[in-house]
């Protein structure tokens, strides 16, 4: 039903040392699979030290994955920077859409444009996605 409340809910985490590219591939996999169980959506970004997502639908729903998300040893130090009631998806067509940060940050760049271009992207979620995109580099795999 679109005009049903669901939940979005935003966090930043700090990534277990020596995780690859290979590794945040296998997240995105397992998120997609569970997501899709789920009806939930969202955006998971990795610079190579931290993830910062976005997941949103049925509350019930993404407090289940959050729990399950909190529980992986891929990373720890969750913090949820915010929560909010949403009729809208931010990432309708995403069951989760994943972005690492490359070497040089265009080519990740300019998937995060593409990602964020979205009609239903609200401006506080472009500008927190921009500027986490900026604080760090992956680092050698």
């Amino acid at each position: 039903m679109p005009n049903e409340l669901m939940t979005s809910l935003s966090y930043i985490s700090t990534a277990r040392a020596g995780l690859t590219e290979v590794d945040f591939r296998d997240i995105l996999s397992e998120a997609n699979d569970r997501n899709d169980r789920l009806g939930l959506t969202g955006l998971l970004a990795f610079n190579g030290l931290n993830f910062m997502q976005v997941l949103e639908g049925p509350r019930r729903n993404v407090h289940q994955c959050i729990g399950t998300i909190e529980a992986d040893r891929r990373h720890d130090g969750m913090v949820i920077y915010d929560r909010r009631e949403i009729r809208r998806r931010e990432f309708p067509d995403w069951q989760m859409v994943g972005v690492m940060v490359d070497r040089t940050g265009q080519n990740s760049k300019a998937d995060l444009d593409t990602i964020l271009a979205g009609e239903a992207v609200l401006p506080q979620t472009r500008k927190h996605f921009e500027s986490f995109h900026s604080f760090g580099k992956p680092a050698a795999n």
